[in-house]
This record gives C-alpha cells, sequence and structure tokens, in this order.
C-alpha cells in the first residue's frame, strides 16, 4: 500500500470506515489488520475493481468485517453507523461533487479524510463554502509526486480565512521533509503560473500576489533547514 493511502489511514478516527474507490480494498484491508477501525465499507462505482476487492477481502479472511459496495460516489451506501469516509485517489472536483450529493456527511457526525489527486484548491474552496471545516491536512510523497491528505467535517462555521495562501497550501506547515518538498512543489507551480499573469492587466495584481505568497513559503522553508 502506498504512501497515500497509509497517511488516509492514520487521518482515521472512528470504528467503521467507508472507502469510495477502494479499487482492490488495500485501505479497508489494512485498517482492520491493524485495529484501526471494526468494521468497514468497501466502495466503488465500478464492478470489475469491486470484484478485485472481494477477492483480496476474501484472501484476508476479513469477509466478516468488510462488505462490498456498488455504488456511485455515496449514492447507495448505506451509512447508518459509518463513522469515517475516505475519498482517495480523485480529483478534487469529483471528491467535492460526490460529498455534495450525501446529506448524511452534512449532520456533523462523520470524519471525512480526503486525499485530492489534482485541483486541491478548488476541494479547499468548496469546503469553505460549503461548512466543512478541515482540521487537519498533513503531505506526503509518492512516486514521483507530491500529495496532501485532509480531515474534516461539516461544522456549518468559517472558523478560518480562506484566502490564496490557504486555497493553494492548506494548512500544511513545513514540519517534515514531506511536507516541505510539497510546499516547494507548489512554490515552483504558482511561480510558473503567476509570472504569465504579469503581462496580462486583468491578472497582473494576482500574479504579484501570488509571488509575494511564494516567497514567503520559501523562506518558511528555509528557516525549518537550519
Amino acid at each position: 500500500m502506498d504512501n497515500r493511502l497509509r497517511l488516509c489511514a492514520e487521518l482515521v478516527e472512528g470504528v467503521c470506515v467507508c472507502d469510495v474507490g477502494t479499487d482492490h480494498g488495500y485501505l479497508p484491508c489494512f485498517l482492520i489488520k491493524e485495529g484501526r477501525c471494526e468494521s468497514a465499507l468497501a466502495c466503488d462505482i465500478g464492478e470489475k475493481p469491486l470484484a478485485s476487492a472481494e477477492e483480496h477481502i476474501r484472501a484476508q479472511g476479513l469477509t466478516d468485517r468488510i462488505r462490498t459496495v456498488l455504488s456511485d460516489g455515496l449514492d447507495s451506501v448505506p451509512m447508518e453507523g459509518v463513522t469515517d469516509v475516505v475519498l482517495a485517489g480523485m480529483g478534487g472536483e469529483l471528491i467535492a461533487d460526490i460529498l455534495g450529493r450525501c446529506v448524511k456527511v452534512r449532520d456533523g457526525s462523520v470524519n471525512i479524510v480526503m486525499q485530492p489527486m489534482s485541483k486541491p484548491e478548488y476541494l479547499r474552496r468548496w469546503l469553505w463554502d460549503n461548512g466543512f471545516a478541515v482540521k487537519r491536512e498533513e503531505a506526503c510523497i509518492s512516486g514521483r509526486f507530491a500529495y496532501t491528505v485532509m480531515s474534516g467535517r461539516f461544522s456549518g462555521e468559517r472558523t478560518y480565512r480562506c484566502d490564496d495562501e490557504y486555497l493553494y497550501f492548506g494548512l500544511v506547515k513545513p514540519d517534515t521533509a514531506e511536507a516541505k518538498e510539497y510546499i516547494l512543489r507548489q512554490c515552483g507551480r504558482l511561480e510558473r503560473a503567476a509570472r504569465g499573469m504579469l503581462g496580462s492587466e486583468d491578472k497582473k495584481d494576482l500574479g504579484e500576489r501570488l509571488l509575494d505568497i511564494t516567497t514567503q513559503k520559501r523562506k518558511g522553508v528555509s528557516s525549518c533547514q537550519r
């Protein structure tokens, strides 16, 4: 199991986990075997990946603890008793769409663990706009890529600012090697985009603002390396 999913497992809090887009079912099997939860739902929109998950669950001897569910997102998932939902390995826009269609996650009882493969800034904005509070966010390196994993739940309140710095860097602090690498890679991406904005009257202010943010972020990483 890769570093992304291991970090997702660390952010699980409760006793019954629903893994959306489970693919081979590695995460729910890991959670059960490590004692991080008591039961799990392994969900996928595709019959073939769900069959692969069922095979892996049987091989691990966990059919009494893990139930498979064919579902588009959370649409067909029986949410009663679910304490955690994991949405990993998909784009930020898709994660937002899945959460937006599920009423249960808006009662504040479900810890939501999210690992966007793309558009994390879109997801952060959507969560803030829709009353979900991110409580924790960590970075990891998996293969050649740096990712962020965040957890939170619906609160209906806005307890932090959703400015440009938050949108592009989230709550990631330069306190681990993985976090520093994530921040530096985000800086590089933003700097390239910002420089392209400087030649446009409409986007010049945004470009300058993003360059100021990346300058401060790079300083923060450098000060932590001393």
